[in-house]
């Protein structure tokens, strides 16, 4: 899964630029500093076909260059709720000021009650995501779910996203626990190429985080329900982020056990690659 260096024409890549739940630190090592897979996971963030972003924590332009990312780049950012490692307001004014005015503005994408919270400025525009509707991006069909998660003292949906290309689909389901029901009815009809889960939990039992995030047995028992109902492929990618630093052994660990079950623990720096049929 390694970075292409010219994507096909409507390929759909995603590059996780952050793949660590909360508890890591919101301080990225230099870009000098050599590291090995999931050896430090940044805040999640994942970026699709170069220009669309998904959240935009404190630890994203650090992992942008390290990974070989131009900000300028960057034309639509999409926010799933406004948790300080997914909505980091001066990590987006920056990505915002990267791009050339000739380029227009970022435009930022979230629940409306998210984008209140941004300030009012010409290098920023702000477009509310309905819960269902589809809205057109870089190319891409995407449409906001809601998630089972919550931000207290906030009146905003959390949102996971799908995203539909000519003849390619996947979902990004983090942060959340089980899909709400809304949610598995919207994706009947809608077979999946890659499946991204937050499991932010691992293998612990008794942990308080899986009212809102999913542990591994929680995933194991969507996927099954998932392929019951064809929603998951033979040939989809299921992919694991959001991962707690406190819950999970080493990256390697986590390959050994999961890759035989068909479970891909994501790592900073990870491309996949969804070839069109």
């Amino acid at each position: 899964m390694k970075r292409a260096n010219n994507l096909a024409m409507n390929n759909v890549e995603l590059l996780f630029l952050g793949t660590g739940a909360a508890d890591w630190s919101a301080q990225y090592p230099p870009a000098e500093r050599q590291l090995a897979r999931g050896e430090v996971r940044g805040l999640c963030s994942l970026l699709v076909n170069g220009h669309i972003l998904i959240d935009c924590g404190p630890t994203v332009l650090d992992a942008m260059r390290r990974y070989d990312v131009n900000p300028a780049n960057v034309a639509e950012l999409l926010i799933t709720h406004s948790h300080a490692d997914h909505f980091h307001l001066e990590s987006i004014l920056a990505v915002a000021e990267a791009r050339d005015v000739g380029r227009g503005p970022l435009i930022v994408r979230a629940h409306p009650n998210v984008l209140k919270r941004l300030p009012e400025t010409e290098r920023i525009e702000t477009c509310p995501v309905m819960i269902g509707k589809p809205f057109q991006a870089q190319g891409l069909a995407i449409t906001g779910l809601a998630a089972n998660h919550r931000v207290e003292n906030s009146k905003e949906t959390c949102l996971i996203y799908l995203i539909e290309a000519a003849n390619t689909r996947a979902l990004y389901a983090t942060d959340g626990a089980w899909l709400l029901k809304p949610t598995w009815l919207h994706l009947q009809g809608k077979p999946l190429d890659a499946l991204v889960w937050d499991a932010t939990v691992g293998e612990k039992k008794g942990d308080y985080r899986i009212f809102e995030h999913n542990d591994l047995t929680m995933i194991r028992h969507m996927n099954q329900t998932l392929k019951n109902a064809k929603i998951i492929k033979p040939q989809t990618k299921i992919i694991l982020t959001h991962m707690a630093r406190t819950l999970h052994p080493s990256h390697d660990q986590l390959e050994a056990q999961l890759l035989p079950e068909g479970l891909i623990p994501a790592y900073d720096g990870m491309s996949v690659i969804l070839e069109q049929e």
